[in-house]
């Protein structure tokens, strides 16, 4: 019987331990890393998002953000690809984007082109697409998810992509009015 009591305190403090203590690998930031800047913008990298990849539906592959905004008011939301042809970004399903209550669902197709984009190699192109706009009323900490087929973990180098036609690379939240 004693040594069940030790067992099962040994047992509690393992889970007590394991459970939020200074080595945890948990991320418990009061602030996100990710804050607007001084320009107005907020970019949300695909390097820096938290992925959630379903292999049986690629379609509802998701990316999640949190981020600081420091100014309220109206921000348009740009979807950011690169793709071998800005003439059909071969989005197959529409992108979904939830912010607090809000869904936007829609089709990327290139509304604005950066042909000199450090980023991007001779066979590839960065594509934005306007998706639509969020009110901000707040200044503070807010989580944004993006939903697609094209939301797959960020290879290093474009080289790295193959025959991928189109690969998203961040969701960039403009200020309309400053």
């Amino acid at each position: 019987m004693k040594r069940m009591k030790y067992l099962l305190l040994l047992a509690l403090l393992i889970i007590a331990g394991g459970c939020g203590g200074p080595g945890d690998s948990v991320n418990r930031q009061t602030e996100p890393d990710i804050e607007q800047q001084a320009d107005g913008k907020v970019i949300l990298d695909l390097r820096k998002a938290y992925l959630l990849q379903d292999s049986l539906h690629p379609d509802m592959n998701t990316a999640e953000w949190s981020f600081s905004i420091k100014s309220k008011g109206r921000y348009e939301l740009w979807l950011s690809s690169f793709t071998k042809d800005t003439m059909d970004l071969k989005y197959e399903s529409p992108v979904i984007i939830y912010f607090q209550d809000k869904r936007i669902q829609a089709r990327p197709v290139g509304n604005q082109i950066i042909a000199d984009d450090g980023g991007s190699s001779r066979e590839y192109f960065r594509a934005d697409s306007k998706l639509g706009s969020v009110y901000i009323d707040n200044p503070g900490n807010y989580n944004i998810q993006v939903v697609s087929d094209k939301v797959r973990p960020y290879e290093t180098g474009l080289t790295s992509m193959g025959s991928r036609h189109t690969e998203l690379r961040s969701l960039i939240l403009k200020p309309m009015t400053r």
